[in-house]
């Protein structure tokens, strides 16, 4: 198994040097009862921290951005009142500096000594964070192993984008209660990284050694870029006249070299970020990325014939995937392109089934209601 880092190596490892910046106040243990600060106590010896989270401000390649990141050697990497207070500082923070926010975790959920008030800070850390989304702000997840419970099911999951270190467990459902209840080990591979990506949880799987580069990537793209002062543009160039038939044209359009999308992400553009979660499964044919074209940030949703033509049509979980596109446009404040190249919906019996028609028409919902600059193009 690889090497699991922990929470301070991690931040050293993905930031710029001397850019850290710490947000946390000491915490004061002095009314825990006697028993729970003994553990806390042995915690804070065992790990060299005084709680189960770091927070900070510091600069991944210059751009500024702030973290939290969770250490399973502190008490399974818990979830307190005081741990809770710490990261919605931290979000709250980040939020009224404008700054992207990345969170890692890595917890067993919330803290079994404290009971339901520590899960019910759960439902105030997600409160926080959806005001750092709704604010315009980027939110980025790195899910290490393991991560579940409480932590799993709010603020670990609420990633604009969500990816997970390799081979890391992740689910809400703990394989022993599994076991209690149902007389039988939970099943393997279920609750794994790279099944979770396969399923559409998850964007993708991150070495924690590769997670500066992809951090560095995404904040590129989600940073704001001055455009400067607006420049006159001249008149538009006359069509120049049609060459050919109009079925001639037609056949040009069918050609099976065309560019589509992959061509369009390889050349055209920079800073690609492609994700393929979409919170449920997703299907074949429907390719969704960051990017800079022209060095503009965008989001970009697009077809991708050859896998339609290969591994089946656009079904409703490819529609989910272009919906959660339009989403993720809409809550930063991105253009969004769509890229259309497609031989048509998936015409089948499951298909039916899956909702097809009401995911076609809560695709076309999203793009009514959408208010960022949106460009079309067809293949």
């Amino acid at each position: 198994m690889a090497k699991r880092w922990g929470a301070q190596e991690l931040v050293d490892l993905v930031v710029d040097p001397g850019s850290q910046e710490s947000w946390d106040e000491p915490i004061d243990i002095s009314g825990y009862p006697p028993e729970y600060r003994e553990q806390v106590l042995r915690a804070r010896q065992k790990s060299g921290m005084d709680e189960a989270v770091i927070t900070g401000r510091a600069t991944i390649d210059g751009r500024p951005m702030a973290y939290i990141v969770g250490d399973f050697r502190f008490l399974g990497g818990s979830i307190g009142r005081d741990t809770a207070i710490r990261i919605e500082a931290a979000v709250h923070r980040a939020t009224a500096e404008k700054l992207p926010l990345i969170a890692s975790t890595s917890s067993g959920g919330t803290r079994m000594q404290e009971g339901t008030p520590a899960f019910v800070r759960m439902v105030s850390i997600s409160r926080a964070v959806i005001a750092h989304k709704d604010a315009g702000l980027p939110y980025i997840v790195y899910q290490r192993h393991p991560t579940t419970g409480g932590v799993f099911a709010s603020w670990g999951s609420l990633g604009h984008i969500t990816v997970a270190e390799p081979e890391a467990m992740l689910g809400f459902l703990g394989p022993r209660v599994y076991e209690v209840l149902n007389n039988q080990p939970f099943p393997e591979g279920i609750q794994v990284a790279e099944n979770l990506v396969d399923h559409g949880i998850i964007d993708a799987i991150v070495k924690p050694e590769d997670l500066r580069d992809i951090a560095a990537t995404a904040l590129r793209v989600l940073t704001p870029v001055d455009l400067g002062a607006p420049h006159k543009k001249d008149a538009p160039q006359a069509l120049p006249p049609r060459v050919g038939s109009v079925w001639d044209a037609i056949e040009t359009t069918r050609r099976g070299d065309r560019p589509g999308i992959r061509e369009v992400l390889r050349y055209g553009a920079t800073d690609v970020v492609t994700l393929s979660g979409t919170g449920t499964e997703h299907g074949p044919g429907m390719l969704l990325a960051l990017a800079r074209l022209d060095g503009l940030p965008c989001v970009i949703v697009g077809q991708d014939r050859r896998i339609q033509m290969t591994g089946g049509p656009l079904g409703p979980a490819g529609l989910r995937a272009a919906q959660r596109g339009i989403r993720l446009a809409e809550m930063l404040g991105l253009p969004l392109v769509t890229i259309v190249d497609t031989p048509g919906a998936d015409l089948s019996p499951e298909a039916e089934e899956g909702g097809l028609a009401g995911e076609i028409s809560r695709t076309l919902a999203w793009l009514a209601r959408t208010t960022v600059p949106s460009v079309f193009t067809a293949s």
